[in-house]
């Protein structure tokens, strides 16, 4: 997803989604291959957008039925709707199989439906096949889809594989500190970047890791200090500003935090974390109004953590004085499985907590 954010903010990104956009809404004729109509319908899919991410696939379909790119994307569709059988037929109908991006596919579906084994084989085995050129990226990406699925320790395993096979490979470096991150190992990431960073001086990653270690750590110094670094390296970095962000969130520097919240969500205004957060940071300020614009949002759209939108929207009726309001949120909040009632009503709610721990939430 990080990638993602600084992909769909590059300037040749929006140049393509700018003159797709003109032509939906003109009529007039413009020519698109087949990865980028995907990647505009990927664009779509990560902002909830999905009528438009559907008629920009079907569009891509209509003029590439056979490209692999599009097809990808249909397949991955499925596996979110938990819809195995079609999912591994639109998989197995794909033309090349030996397309390193649809042997990705192949293991996130395994991934995906519980059949992690079947992945691990197939990656490394795959990746065993490769040559000296290829294979390097192909475990890197192996190692990330593996994060990403929740499988740490295979994550961390594989990165050292990485790293005994390919020593000059300096891309992995970062990689194994999001391991570590991700493995609440935060001392172990710091070390290994400082060790290291005079090989990465200008990864941007290297010091994003580095922060989010800190900041893990309450050291909000250094991670602040980390981020500026990557922000100096790259001064629009969507996954930086977020993490300044947050830094500014966590060490209570609240209009701070909402300035560079907002500099994330003019890009990516429908990203679920960032609204979230954004009205915590509004909420901690007593910018009652403009939280509530915020969590309306949200509980329109989010299905993940309807529960706390509804309980924070109830709170902040309460807070204006909106008892009618507050009444109608706190009945709808009450419906959910988790929510903030008890944390945020204790007079009226003080049974069990039936809230989730903020750094758990399913973003």
């Amino acid at each position: 997803m990080n990638e993602d954010y600084n992909y769909f903010q590059g300037k040749d990104f929006r140049k393509s989604l700018a003159a797709y956009e003109h032509m939906v809404a003109t009529g007039e004729p413009a020519e698109f291959d087949s990865e980028t109509l995907t990647d505009i319908a990927e664009y779509y899919a990560m902002n909830q957008r999905m009528d438009d991410a559907d008629r920009c696939i079907q569009y891509a379909l209509s003029f590439y039925p056979d490209s692999v790119d599009p097809q990808i994307f249909l397949s991955r569709q499925q596996m979110f709707y938990g819809h195995r059988a079609e999912a591994w037929r639109i998989c197995n109908a794909i033309t090349d199989q030996d397309d390193r991006e649809v042997i990705f596919l192949k293991a996130e579906l395994h991934f995906y439906f519980n059949e992690s084994q079947k992945a691990f084989d197939l990656l490394l085995q795959e990746y065993q096949k490769a040559d000296d050129e290829e294979a390097p990226d192909f475990l890197y990406d192996s190692i990330a889809l593996c994060k990403d699925y929740g499988f740490g320790d295979k994550a961390m395993e594989w990165v050292t594989l990485l790293r005994n096979d390919f020593p000059d490979y300096d891309e992995a470096i970062a990689l194994q500190a999001e391991i570590h991150n991700y493995r609440r190992e935060y001392n172990k990431a710091i070390a290994l970047l400082e060790a290291n960073i005079q090989h990465v001086p200008f990864d941007t990653q290297a010091w994003l890791q580095m922060a989010e270690a800190y900041l893990w750590l309450e050291q909000y110094t250094e991670a602040t200090e980390a981020t500026e670094y990557a922000l100096a390296i790259e001064p629009d970095n969507a996954q930086g500003i977020l993490m300044m962000a947050n830094i500014l969130l966590d060490s209570n520097r609240l209009n701070e935090a909402h300035e560079y919240y907002g500099r994330f969500l003019k890009s990516f205004p429908n990203d679920e974390r960032a609204n979230y957060l954004d009205a915590q940071c509004l909420i901690d300020a007593g910018q009652y109004e403009a939280a509530i614009q915020r969590l309306e949002r949200l509980a329109q759209t989010s299905f993940t953590i309807r529960g706390h939108v509804l309980s924070y929207l109830a709170f902040c009726h309460a807070q204006l004085g909106h008892d009618e309001q507050s009444l109608h949120y706190r009945q709808q909040a009450e419906k959910e499985e988790f929510n903030n009632l008890s944390s945020l009503f204790p007079d009226l709610y003080p049974g069990p907590d039936l809230s989730i721990n903020p750094d758990d939430l399913p973003f």
